[in-house]
């Protein structure tokens, strides 16, 4: 194994299940450069999702490049500066962002009133969301709770968002129920009057999600072909499953009035919508694009109180059905990190990696 104070966990690129972690050399920092050291990673099924669009039109391999051949799978986390060559970015701070899975990280800071922006020019491609590294508070009950639940929740609220928006009165057909940022979609359209949601699982989470008392209806996937919804529907995919899509297409057909693509949860996830799905012909619902059109619609400051509000409220209650399995090491990432392209992780947890 190597030197447990400096590696990388390297994915090759065209086997996502061929895992290597590789000691990693440290160079000299340059003017304006700054470098963080990962205390914690969140490993959910988003860090698959990332994997999985690695070569994708959204390259996520090309975030922090890896050795000809290899990708460094991106993934949110707590980390601390460790040396830093700009003025404005003081070393000891502590900040959650967008982090490879490694035990460090060297980016080109801009300071900005929340932390800094990354402006190293390889990842201009990356939409700002993913380059803002926000400051954060020393660790609390709720540290691994909140860390979890952090990089999904955005998701869950742009989309309730969205939905209230422009689908006031259907039926929300949430399929992979289970997942943090589906419940978290669950919980805020609950107390929105008008709108039904019916959550779709796999047999075994069907206890799981009926016990979250988010959604209406619950059903599994064998019950598609059958389900009884009221009203027009709303498709919210996150499992990028095409059977099942082209299931809920036939079932409901006309009163099918949208259906928006989230995630890629499940372990045959395709990227790319599958052909033949027409009259709505699904899309990609990008969570930064919706934020930042409300935050123009409304201004950043009320956005952000907004938006905060809803997320403290939602890590508050995370412990009441949200188990944190924690782990440490390099050897445990490659444990979890092939526990998650497989699909395997429990639906009531979610893994806290402590690098040391």
């Amino acid at each position: 194994m190597p030197d447990p104070d400096t590696w990388d966990l390297l994915v090759e690129r065209d086997d996502l299940t061929a895992v290597e972690v590789r000691k990693a050399s440290l160079a000299p920092l340059r003017p304006g450069e700054v470098r963080l050291a990962a205390e914690k990673f969140a490993l959910t099924a988003i860090t698959a999702t990332y994997a999985r669009l690695g070569e994708s039109e959204l390259p996520f391999f090309d975030a922090f490049a890896g050795p000809e051949g290899h990708g460094r799978v991106p993934t949110w986390g707590w980390a601390r500066v460790e040396e830093s060559a700009h003025p404005g970015v003081e070393v000891g701070t502590r900040y959650f962002g967008f982090l490879p899975m490694s035990t460090h990280v060297t980016l080109t800071a801009e300071p900005t009133e929340r932390g800094f922006d990354d402006i190293a020019p390889e990842r201009d491609f990356l939409h700002p969301w993913y380059r803002a590294y926000l400051r954060a508070g020393e660790g609390d009950a709720l540290d691994d709770h909140r860390l979890l639940l952090k990089p999904l929740y955005p998701a869950s609220f742009n989309l309730a968002e969205f939905l209230i928006r422009e689908h006031p009165s259907a039926t929300v057909l949430v399929t992979s129920a289970s997942s943090k940022t589906a419940a978290g979609l669950a919980a805020l359209l609950a107390d929105h009057e008008g709108i039904t949601t019916v959550g779709v699982t796999a047999p075994g989470h069907l206890g799981f999600v009926r016990g979250l008392g988010h959604y209406d209806t619950v059903i599994g996937y064998d019950e598609l072909g059958t389900a009884e919804v009221p009203g027009s529907v709303v498709l919210v995919d996150f499992t990028g499953q095409a059977d099942r899509l082209f299931a809920v297409y036939e079932r409901f057909g006309p009163v099918l009035k949208d259906a928006l693509l989230v995630g890629y949860t499940h372990p045959g996830a395709e990227i790319e919508p599958p052909e033949g799905l027409t009259d709505p012909e699904p899309w990609i619902f990008f969570t930064p694009s919706e934020e930042q059109r409300l935050i123009e619609k409304e201004g950043e400051e009320s956005y952000r109180a907004r938006y905060q509000r809803a997320e403290d409220a939602f890590v508050a209650d995370a412990p009441q059905w949200l188990t944190v399995t924690r782990a440490s090491g390099p050897e445990a990432l490659v444990r979890v990190y092939r526990f998650l392209i497989d699909g395997e992780l429990p639906a009531e947890t979610g893994t806290v990696l402590s690098l040391r």
